[in-house]
């Protein structure tokens, strides 16, 4: 009996060292990670090389009385592979930065960039009493978290919650970047009541107008309501590419613009919605390149169909695309607003 007690000591006593050495292995593999990625932050940019990175910048006033005004800025660092000729970028680090009413928070979360699955996740808090709150976290490969270090017993976050953070910003960069993810389109709609042609130019006009007044404001105003996402990409065999898109909002989103631009392109996009932010009512493109320039000018009903095109170009497709990418940014900026509202 007393042999079978020693064995079984012995094998828990190894067993507990092997695990130890595991975890110990694995935290020196997240450090040398995340010292490289780093390095790789620090010349992101230099020496002739194309940045590759996107920030999102986000801003609200939550209440006006206060007021409470919230504002957010996500940065994303990113590598490009093209496998069969397709662009695929693969985050490897994320920083966050948010403020509210003197409360602020800073946050890092490091990726493999292999499969982007999260190996390390920093916080540190500050209330506008000056309370810190400082957190680490590291994973193994199959995402559970090995070791946690905090400065307080009384911690804002877990490692569940910060891994929860960390897929919610790596589904908005998939989202921005189209890096395989896609809005569903809704197809069932139920019909609605249309106004004559004539009128329904004339409306969307109107509103067309009173956007661009709003946005006139938007960006004098001392607490603005917008989002913006910048980001650059390509270089090594193409030209480096920037992308910036900007959405605007009150109690919806009612206008987004997005520009690209290159040494060999250049492309200017504009989104208008219904005035509950719910529908496209209006959308125009222009593209530059090689010296030619077009333009498109689409017109929607109440229930999204085209009643009038306008462009110097053969080509058209009834706003289709435009559909289709308005929808997409609208869930972008649906995420980021619930997000921020939970």
């Amino acid at each position: 009996m007393n042999k079978l007690i020693a064995l079984l000591t012995t094998l828990l006593i190894v067993t507990t060292a092997v695990a130890q050495n595991g975890k110990d292995a694995r935290i020196k593999e997240i450090r040398a990670a995340y010292s490289q990625a780093k390095k790789k932050i620090e010349q992101n940019g230099k020496g002739g090389k194309s940045p590759k990175d996107m920030s999102i910048v986000f801003n609200q006033l939550e209440d006006e009385d206060i007021p409470l005004y919230n504002e957010e800025s996500i940065n994303y660092y990113f590598d490009e592979t093209y496998p069969e000729g397709v662009e695929v970028k693969h985050p490897y680090f994320i920083i966050e930065n948010w403020t509210c009413h003197g409360h602020t928070r800073y946050r890092e979360i490091l990726l493999n960039p292999q499969n982007q699955q999260v190996m390390f996740c920093y916080m540190k808090g500050e209330t506008d009493g000056g309370f810190v709150v400082e957190s680490r976290y590291y994973y193994d490969t199959k995402g559970k978290c090995i070791e946690e270090k905090h400065n307080t017993d009384n911690s804002w976050t877990d490692s569940g919650s910060e891994k929860e953070n960390a897929e919610y910003y790596l589904k908005l960069f998939n989202m921005a970047t189209y890096n395989g993810y896609f809005t569903p389109l809704d197809t069932n709609k139920n019909a609605k009541p249309t106004t004559p042609k004539a009128k329904r130019i004339a409306q969307i006009r109107s509103i067309y107008a009173q956007a661009k007044d709003k946005i006139a404001k938007n960006e004098k105003a001392e607490m603005p309501n917008d989002l913006h996402i910048t980001i650059h990409d390509l270089g090594d065999d193409q030209p480096p590419r920037t992308i910036e898109i900007n959405m605007y909002f009150d109690t919806a989103c009612y206008f987004i613009s997005k520009h690209s631009s290159s040494m060999s392109f250049d492309g200017y996009d504009e989104y208008l919605f219904d005035p509950q932010g719910e529908s496209l009512i209006f959308s125009y493109t222009r593209g530059r390149e090689e010296g030619s320039e077009y333009e498109w000018r689409y017109y929607y009903d109440e229930n999204g169909k085209c009643i009038e095109t306008k462009s110097n170009s053969e080509e058209t497709d009834d706003g289709f695309y435009d559909k289709r990418a308005a929808k997409d940014f609208q869930a972008i900026f649906n995420t980021v607003l619930n997000e921020n509202q939970e």
